[in-house]
């Protein structure tokens, strides 16, 4: 039986023989595009995505893909990645900046391209350079960039500092429009904040968050589940029945995804809402449950993570909901 990880990194799952539900034929569909920006809850598989995509360009797909559905399709060169993860950046605006000019720093170090970033610039001063640099060298690379949106969550409830980050963030974008060293660009988040302009200067930016062909990218599937989990199906229903895993049959497992529907299914991220996925941190948390301690228990395992979304709470916090606002 393959071991169950909630990781973000792709090329752990060769290694410790974890299970990985292969996402990429959606990733492929994703890349057809130069520049996208997808929105999902937290705990749902964006960051693995984004460090799937890095692996993709960054190492090709030997060893790493595989057997996956991309492995005999990727005919793409390699590039530079460069990977920011705005979730490990301070919410206070100098630091930040401090952070994120560390990291391109570092970054324009690797590719040798010299001392070109000024240290603790503003963000956009900092992109700006690195393209530059990148420009004169003739370089392409790919950016990732995960969370955008998690000082400004942060700030929700301070709007001085709220507006600063979106500004700053906002120019940022401005900065990398067009910019032909940019082979791809993928932005992740919780929000879908070009509502409000934040990604208006970028309008070169697709926003993938409910398109049919990559709806289910992140999350699992129904028959993923079935597919990919019948060991674990099997020791489930085992455990709740008493009966040894090799007399489980086809009509207990699927009562068993029933209720598993039940819990963690209906996030539904297709335009045409057809294509419905579970919460993969529920899925996942559930299965190892019943692995260490032999018993069913249908926990609330992302929300014990993550808890009241920190943007919502804020909101709840100062806003007065009249269910009547809400009425058919």
């Amino acid at each position: 039986m393959q071991d169950i990880a909630q990781t973000q990194c792709f090329k752990d799952f060769g290694p410790y023989n974890y299970i990985y539900i292969d996402k990429t034929q959606q990733i492929y569909n994703l890349l057809k595009n130069r520049r996208v920006f997808v929105s999902r809850p937290r705990r749902f598989g964006k960051s693995l995505m984004l460090d799937t995509i890095g692996t993709l360009f960054e190492k090709g797909v030997e060893p790493y893909f595989k057997g996956t559905w991309i492995y005999d399709k990727w005919t793409e060169k390699k590039y530079p990645v460069l990977r920011l993860n705005f979730l490990k950046y301070s919410s206070e605006f100098e630091k930040f900046n401090q952070l994120f000019s560390k990291d391109i720093i570092s970054f324009a170090s690797d590719l040798n391209l010299g001392d070109v970033i000024i240290p603790e610039a503003p963000v956009d001063v900092v992109m700006f350079d690195l393209l530059k640099a990148l420009n004169k060298h003739e370089l392409n690379v790919v950016i990732l960039i995960d969370e955008y949106d998690a000082q400004m969550t942060a700030n929700i409830d301070n709007e001085k500092l709220y507006e600063k980050f979106r500004t700053s963030i906002r120019e940022m974008y401005g900065v990398m429009k067009g910019d032909p060293c940019i082979r791809f660009l993928c932005i992740t988040g919780v929000t879908r904040l070009k509502d409000v302009s934040i990604f208006s200067v970028g309008s070169d930016i697709l926003d993938m968050s409910y398109e049919a062909d990559v709806s289910t990218i992140t999350g699992f599937t129904r028959e993923e589940i079935r597919t990919y989990y019948m060991d674990y199906l099997n020791l489930a229903v085992s455990t709740d029945k008493g009966i040894p895993q090799e007399q489980v049959t086809e009509e207990q497992r699927e009562k068993l995804l029933d209720r598993i529907s039940e819990e963690y299914n209906g996030y539904c991220f297709d335009e045409f809402y057809q294509n419905k996925v579970y919460s993969t941190w529920s899925v996942n948390g559930f299965f190892q449950s019943i692995a260490r301690k032999r018993r069913v228990m249908f926990g609330d395992y992302w929300y014990v993570n993550g808890g009241l979304p920190s943007i919502l709470a804020k909101y709840l916090e100062t806003h007065t909901l009249r269910p009547e606002d809400y009425s058919a």
